[in-house]
C-alpha cells in the first residue's frame, strides 16, 4: 500500500493540472486512467510504468505554450475600437428614421449622443471581437463632473455593436452612412471628430 500512495499524489496532481485547463497529450491521460486500474489489480510493472507516463504528462502541462492559455486570460490594450466613425443608430431603428434618443456618434475619443458624452480612457481587448472599455461619461448639459465606468462592448465586424455598461443598460447599434440619415444630421460636418 506504501508504494502506491505517491502513484496515487501524481495522479492527483495530474488531474488538478488536467482541471485548471492545462492540456497534456491523450497518451499520458489515458495511461493516467489506466493506473487506477494498476492499483486495484495490485500489479507492480504497470504501476511503474504508468508513473514515468503521468510524470511526462505533469511536465508537458508545466511547459504549455502561450497558444494553450484559454484567450479570455490574455488581454491586450488597444488605442481604440476597430469600428468605423461616424453615426451609429440603434439596431432596430432603420437610419432614415434615427432621432436624437436612438443616434450616437463614434468619435476617436469616445462615443456620445445629444445629451452625452463619454470619453475613451483605456480600451482591452479580451477576446477576438469583445472589448473592455473604461469611459468617462458626462452630460453635456449639466455642470456634474463626469462619472468613470466600464462597459463591454462586443463588436460584429467593424459598423456594428452591443455594449453592456457595468450598471446594467445595453446597447446594439450598427453603423449608418451620414447621408442615409435624416435632414439634420446629413447637414453636420462631422469630419473633424472622426476622421
Amino acid at each position: 500500500m506504501s508504494k502506491t500512495r505517491p502513484l496515487i499524489v501524481l495522479l492527483l496532481l495530474a488531474a488538478g493540472l488536467a482541471a485548471c485547463g492545462q492540456k497534456a497529450a491523450t497518451a499520458e491521460n489515458t495511461a493516467a486512467t489506466g493506473a487506477v486500474v494498476a492499483v486495484e489489480t495490485g500489479n507492480t510493472a504497470e504501476i511503474t510504468e504508468v508513473k514515468a507516463n503521468t510524470v511526462t504528462a505533469i511536465q508537458a502541462a508545466a511547459t504549455a505554450t502561450p497558444e494553450a492559455v484559454p484567450a479570455k486570460a490574455q488581454v491586450a490594450t488597444v488605442a481604440g475600437l476597430p469600428l468605423k466613425h461616424g453615426y451609429y443608430v440603434d439596431s432596430d431603428t432603420p437610419c432614415g428614421q434615427a432621432s436624437n434618443a436612438t443616434t450616437t456618434l463614434l468619435r476617436r475619443e469616445g462615443i456620445g449622443g445629444a445629451r452625452d458624452f463619454c470619453e475613451f480612457k483605456k480600451i482591452e481587448q479580451t477576446g477576438p471581437n469583445t472589448y473592455r472599455v473604461t469611459e468617462a461619461c458626462g452630460d453635456l448639459q449639466g455642470s456634474a463632473p463626469s462619472e468613470t465606468s466600464t462597459s463591454i462592448y462586443t463588436l460584429k465586424g467593424d459598423t456594428a455593436f452591443t455594449a453592456k455598461s457595468e450598471h446594467g443598460w445595453d446597447r446594439s447599434a450598427r453603423y449608418c452612412v451620414q447621408s442615409s440619415m435624416p435632414p439634420d444630421w446629413r447637414a453636420n460636418d462631422i469630419s473633424d471628430v472622426t476622421g
